[in-house]
């Protein structure tokens, strides 16, 4: 019976995430995206279609957690607020060297003056501050005052440094907790303060798996992030220890916030980013072991490209053997 329910427990999650990214196929195929975004570069729009997926993969976990899937007001704000995530990041790498967060005095209260003043910086076109007062007409009322103060706390933390300081690792999590909270605060009702710990522990675990994905690509652009340093240096059990302590926290704070069947199969979700994140650890531990160090200028080498079928297949193997089907 054991093995039954997991098999059900996977299902359900797989029902959710696949149910959420057809309805986002569907929407940029048959609404497109908003005609703001459609004069921008041909790469700044892929990245919001990349965004606006990788959102629904945090719909997906949160629909699962409260058993029902998000209505299309829901969606059409997590669209919203992945394309303006993905402006953002595009226009504060724009910025070098941040010069903007030394010379504007940030405070909270002032996000939108703030804001102005960045957009002004970065994005002298205006579709990132254009992006940002849709958010403001789209949310939830109630939500509003959470959702301004962790934006403006994310806002900080991306206008003040690329490199983290130490403690790196602390700083990166934080980041990606205030990131998926926001997601989260789009959804009705308003999260407990349990719910918003899950949040956060779910952040935790996207930034230090995206982290771990995205090392070359980070690597390319000098950036400081905890799973390119580790890398560098040959620490691949503190990496491993990293991610594995994010893995607990999500599964501790998911204890207090949903039911046991409805937390079961939101962590599956979640547990199919992890079981891709153990991959691609494995991937860089083989690489290293045979060539003597990871092959830093070799991107086809380096990069576990998921849209090769070779790649997925030995992902599903891993899977298997790591026991996902089975726990």
């Amino acid at each position: 019976m054991r093995l039954v329910r997991r098999w059900f427990v996977v299902f359900s999650a797989l029902a959710y995430l696949l149910g959420h990214q057809v309805y986002a196929a569907l929407w940029l195929r048959l609404r497109g995206l908003p005609s703001e975004v459609r004069q921008l570069s041909l790469q700044q729009q892929r990245r919001c279609r990349h965004y606006f997926r990788g959102a629904l993969f945090l719909g997906a976990f949160f629909a699962a957690q409260r058993g029902f899937p998000l209505h299309r007001s829901e969606m059409d704000r997590f669209a919203h607020l992945a394309i303006l995530s993905a402006l953002f990041d595009d226009s504060a790498e724009a910025v070098s060297p941040y010069a903007f967060s030394a010379e504007a005095e940030l405070r909270a209260g002032a996000l939108a003056a703030s804001l102005r003043a960045f957009a002004q910086q970065a994005d002298p076109s205006g579709v990132l501050f254009f992006f940002w007062s849709k958010m403001q007409e789209h949310l939830p009322k109630a939500a509003v005052a959470l959702f301004e103060e962790h934006l403006f706390q994310l806002f900080r933390m991306e206008t003040s440094t690329r490199h983290w300081s130490e403690p790196f690792a602390k700083q990166a999590l934080q980041k990606g907790g205030h990131a998926v909270l926001l997601f989260r605060l789009l959804l009705d009702p308003l999260p407990t303060a349990a719910e918003r710990c899950a949040a956060i522990a779910l952040g935790n675990l996207v930034q230090a798996s995206d982290d771990i994905f995205d090392v070359w690509h980070d690597a390319q652009r000098g950036l400081r992030t905890p799973a390119h340093v580790w890398l560098r240096n040959g620490q691949w059990e503190q990496l491993a220890a990293h991610f594995e302590e994010c893995w607990e926290r999500l599964t501790a704070a998911m204890a207090a916030v949903a039911s046991p069947r409805k937390g079961a199969v939101a962590l599956a979700v979640a547990e199919m980013l992890a079981v891709l994140t153990r991959f691609c650890l494995q991937h860089y531990r083989q690489l290293a072991e045979k060539r003597g160090t990871l092959p830093w200028s070799e991107r086809q080498a380096l990069v576990l490209d998921m849209g090769r079928w070779s790649v997925r297949w030995r992902a599903v193997a891993f899977a298997f053997r790591d026991g996902f089907l089975s726990r």
